[in-house]
């Protein structure tokens, strides 16, 4: 491609820069780690990105005004967790190239990348320049890839300091190009690694930026009503997703969780329960797999799934994959034609009991465990990081907890239902 065409390229920076213009001035900083981070609906994720296409294009694919000898990138995007990618990142990533190479002043070809959704890569084709996906929960698989050019930490609340250092030294060797990390998140708890290691004790060469809905110029304004909303209904939701201000752990219903890896040998000989809560479009449908220890108060949460979208169907199969559907599971009884259809396909369901007050009673037995949840279950972990306590208008807690942030924990109160309703039953019969 000759010199001209990185005018076009010029254009497109501008572009970007307009579109953005809150992160204009993050994209130019020298550090080697540009920290992101702020409320829901900033535009953190498509702002890095754009950012990281457009380096993609003007440093391996175009040739470069200075006559520098063309980068071949490897640009390693990931979570905490491998299959969170595809649905994120990846689809994010493809569908900007796709956008850009349908611009004919940009003179891109789709054809010369090759999407592959299964090994998680795009590629181009001409210069092997790549754009790697990859979980930290597959740790082998990063060791592997070589001579990475920059490295995207999304949801970086899910990563610990380790995984970060690891990531980190894999960013090193002699390229045409600056080295960056980016690292995007909301500030959910100020115990959070991410505060200390880059605001209360920064290391060297470290950018920050926050950012809110407020500053970004493509959301509507039904949403911006959406997330002002939460004022009243959840402010500590707002704090955090609405302000980007840090969270603290002053007003969440659950503080006996904590999150390692759980061996099925360790726990297999413990009572096994699943509960399942149905959602679709706006909410996610949950589903957990627990071993409880009641002589020595222990939840395990061992696996699950945690997914909008689905329907009964699809729910089996997830259920049939992890051989799940030949054990007893309880379900959020308000969808009995959910249930009828899990049971004509196979699997061995039952309605929750539920009652009245049983949200308060199941998180009442919940909070008498320590609750153990499998590392790999980041939803699970977004959730007890945010349900919190109602408040009144003048800031007065509440006795009940917030509607939001509950998918996973209803159906955790299904899952160990049978165990707080037959303890009240037998309250009732001695009273």
């Amino acid at each position: 491609m000759s010199l001209k065409a990185a005018n076009p390229l010029s254009l497109l920076a501008e572009a970007i820069r307009k579109s953005v213009p809150a992160f204009a001035e993050s994209f130019k900083a020298p550090e080697r780690y540009k920290i992101l981070y702020g409320g829901a609906g900033s535009g953190k994720s498509h702002a890095v990105a754009r950012r990281l296409v457009y380096r993609f294009l003007n440093e391996s694919v175009f040739n470069r005004s200075s006559g520098k000898p063309l980068t071949k990138h490897t640009i390693l995007i990931t979570r905490k967790v491998n299959r969170t990618l595809k649905r994120s990142c990846y689809k994010l990533i493809k569908n900007i190239i796709i956008d850009w190479c349908r611009k004919p002043s940009l003179q891109l070809n789709v054809k010369d990348f090759n999407f592959n959704s299964t090994e998680l890569t795009i590629t181009h084709t001409n210069t092997d320049s790549q754009f790697v996906f990859s979980g930290m929960d597959d740790p082998e698989k990063i060791k592997s890839i070589e001579a990475i050019t920059t490295i995207w930490l999304e949801e970086a609340n899910e990563f610990n300091q380790e995984d970060f250092e690891q990531l980190d030294l894999r960013l090193r060797g002699k390229h045409n190009c600056k080295k960056e990390i980016y690292v995007t998140f909301n500030p959910v708890s100020a115990e959070a690694w991410v505060k200390k290691l880059f605001f209360d004790d920064p290391i060297q060469g470290v950018y920050t930026l926050k950012t809110t809905y407020l500053d970004n110029l493509h959301i509507d304004d039904e949403y911006k009503q959406v997330i002002e909303n939460k004022k009243i209904s959840n402010p500590r939701y707002y704090k955090i997703y609405g302000l980007g201000e840090w969270g603290t752990a002053e007003g969440l219903v659950f503080n006996n969780v904590k999150y390692k890896t759980i061996k099925i040998e360790d726990v297999r000989h413990l009572e096994f329960n699943q509960g399942l809560d149905f959602g679709y479009t706006n909410d996610p449908s949950s589903f957990n797999q627990t071993y409880i220890d009641l002589e020595n108060k222990k939840i395990y949460v061992y696996d699950g799934f945690y997914e909008k979208g689905l329907s009964n169907s699809a729910i089996f199969d997830k259920l049939v994959s992890m051989k799940a559907h030949r054990s007893l599971t309880t379900c959020d009884s308000s969808e009995p034609k959910s249930i009828d259809s899990l049971a004509m396909k196979g699997a061995r369901v039952r309605g929750a009991m539920k009652g009245p007050d049983s949200i308060r009673a199941g998180v009442d037995y919940l909070a008498e465990f320590e609750i153990i949840v499998n590392i790999h279950l980041v939803e699970f972990k977004k959730e007890f990081d945010n349900y919190s306590w109602s408040v009144d208008r003048n800031g007065k807690t509440l006795n009940k907890p917030v509607d939001d942030f509950n998918h996973f924990i209803d159906s955790l109160r299904y899952a160990v239902e049978h165990h707080y309703i037959k303890r009240k039953t037998t309250r009732l019969n001695i009273d």
